[in-house]
């Protein structure tokens, strides 16, 4: 399974509490990879609404602020930086970051001395992530409304853009003999997944808000700041 997604598209944050389900519950019978997007063009004021709607849908934290200030016009350098990390094999820590910074908390990321500030806070090599961030290439091209989700089930494709759902995947895998699993226990996937929100808490686990917060402050060595309003948990 591959799901291409970028920085720019609240909605691929806001269907994380669903995918890192997916990889809890399916993790030991899929291949699941995350890649950046084709660069798109982006319209200051169609994805100001966009992101207002992932958030109002999704729950997790999206500050259309965002856009309000010298928005960016295309996704090709948080792209390229996503593709910098990658060569680190951190992207989806990276990409997590950009999300937390810009959807989140509606700062700027579309600047490369943030990029690279960014990367060297998650513990990249500094030197080497300039140079890719030069060097790489990006994908051009038009994928529809992101994330764009890609599956293959024993030979059968299934593709689908924008939005999903835990129920999306659990069908397709329940119908092709896939069995799903527990997931691991909450201390295990904080230190896996962390920083983690608290939706996707609530997602993986399948509790509610008071419970899921009563359960991750009841944890050894878990912390947790705020950003967007939402807490986010990490050891």
């Amino acid at each position: 399974m591959v799901q291409e997604i970028d920085a720019l598209s609240a909605m691929s944050w806001g269907v994380q509490p669903v995918m890192k389900r997916v990889e809890e519950c399916y993790g030991e019978e899929i291949n699941l990879f995350y890649k950046p997007a084709p660069v798109r063009e982006v319209d200051p004021e169609q994805e100001k609404q966009k992101w207002i709607n992932a958030g109002q849908q999704l729950g997790m934290p999206v500050n259309p602020s965002f856009w309000d200030e010298d928005p960016p016009e295309s996704t090709e350098l948080v792209n390229k930086a996503f593709e910098a990390a990658i060569e680190q094999y951190r992207g989806m820590d990276y990409i997590r970051a950009l999300w937390r910074r810009g959807v989140a908390a509606g700062r700027d990321i579309n600047d490369e001395d943030v990029l690279i500030e960014l990367a060297s806070d998650i513990g990249l090599d500094q030197e080497q992530f300039v140079e890719d961030l030069d060097r790489v290439e990006v994908e051009t091209g038009e994928r529809g409304e992101l994330p764009f989700t890609f599956m293959e089930i024993q030979g059968n494709p299934a593709p689908k853009n924008g939005r999903v759902r835990y129920s999306d995947f659990k069908t397709q895998f329940t119908f092709q003999g896939v069995d799903e699993h527990e997931p691991q226990e909450l201390q295990r996937f904080i230190e896996e997944y962390g920083p983690v929100a608290t939706p996707e808490v609530m997602e993986v686990y399948g509790a509610q808000r008071e419970e899921s917060v009563q359960l991750l402050q009841d944890l050894n060595s878990v912390s947790s700041f705020e950003v967007g309003g939402e807490q986010f948990w990490t050891v």
